[in-house]
């Protein structure tokens, strides 16, 4: 007689259990990812604050030592594009004295066309002045911000390591290298802490950008907000106060840009060292990431080019605003629903008003 064999017993999930179980999981991971985010976010915006804090406390050790600020553009070879923006002449204070050694500056920089070297020096000055604006300096780069493409060497070498600062020009609306800014720091001006007149608590010295798309490498059209888009210096020179440009003025400024996407280089925030408005510079003309394109004007023969002067408002990746570093070395946050002129006021040094609540 055949023995029954006792069933024994099935240990395991079920279809039905282990998708739950699958489901339970996907809930707890979509909980998980957002708050990672949030903190991945908040550790990135804490460093952006804390490169602004040191560029802010190097701008200050260039004033106690030489009792003014470098202006944005100092010409120091022979051609006017060998220039050096701010940022060059406070590279010691941030820890990138190599790279300031690495060119060097004849005695009567920053006075124009400065270099008395003969033939064989000259080359060699001029490759170590290309090669200083390849050199990638982390204090420099926002971790939120998404890294520029290199750009590809152009006929200097220049391939662009990547800049998401640069120092306020002011509110006012620039039309083909005017230089009349009237922020912390000017173009060609060298200003000393006396002519911040509204007081260095009041008046925004430098503050983030973002790095073009590179798109025109490929004769793409422009990418809004990373790219700076053609307006035309006519529309600049048509507004009627360029300190402050009313809503209205930027408007019709926005729309001519937006309205010409293949009308750009975007190769702008890649070259922290160079002394172009949307290299190293901004204004405060228009508010924080402008609901419109960043618009640059006419700048060298032959069309329209990224770093053209313009209307180059600050621009993050920072969800609702963008850091700014004041003249008093206090970072604050910028919402991007900040009245109009209060951000005017906060980019002009000396317009005598005080900013308002921001």
């Amino acid at each position: 007689m055949a023995l029954s064999a006792k069933a024994q017993p099935r240990f395991g999930f079920t279809l039905i259990e282990l998708l739950v179980v699958i489901a339970i999981i996907a809930v707890l991971i979509g909980l998980l990812v957002p708050a990672v985010q949030k903190v991945r976010e908040a550790a990135n915006r804490m460093s952006c604050t804390n490169n602004l804090k040191q560029l802010a406390i190097a701008m200050h050790s260039y004033h106690d030592a030489n009792q003014k600020f470098p202006a944005n553009q100092q010409q120091i070879g022979t051609n006017v594009w060998e220039s050096l923006s701010a940022t060059f002449w406070i590279l010691p204070y941030i820890e990138q004295d190599a790279v300031f050694k690495s060119v060097t500056v004849p005695t009567n920089a920053p006075a124009q066309g400065v270099s008395t070297a003969g033939a064989g020096n000259r080359t060699a000055w001029s490759n170590a002045y290309n090669g200083a604006m390849n050199v990638a300096i982390k204090t420099m780069v926002c971790p939120s911000a998404i890294p520029g493409p290199r750009r590809g060497a152009n006929n200097r070498g220049w391939d662009g390591p990547g800049s998401n600062y640069g120092w306020c020009y002011g509110s006012r609306v620039f039309a083909n290298w005017d230089g009349s800014s009237n922020g912390f720091i000017s173009q060609t001006k060298q200003n000393r802490m006396a002519d911040v007149s509204d007081g260095t608590s009041n008046t925004i010295m430098a503050g983030e950008f973002l790095s073009g798309s590179n798109a025109r490498a490929t004769a793409g059209p422009g990418k809004y907000p990373f790219d700076i888009f053609f307006a035309g210096d006519a529309l600049y020179n048509s507004v009627a106060n360029k300190d402050f440009a009313t809503a209205a003025e930027l408007d019709a400024i926005g729309a001519a840009a937006r309205n010409r996407p293949q009308g750009i280089l975007s190769a702008n925030g890649t070259l922290p060292l160079w002394y172009s408005a949307t290299q190293s510079a901004f204004n405060t003309a228009a508010p924080p990431n402008w609901s419109w394109p960043s618009a640059g004007g006419n700048c060298c023969p032959g069309g329209s080019h990224d770093w053209g002067p313009g209307i180059i408002p600050p621009r993050s990746l920072h969800s609702g605003g963008v850091n700014v570093v004041l003249g008093d070395g206090s970072v604050k946050f910028i919402r991007d629903s900040i009245n109009l002129v209060t951000f005017q006021r906060l980019g002009n040094r000396s317009d005598g008003q005080p900013p308002g609540d921001f």
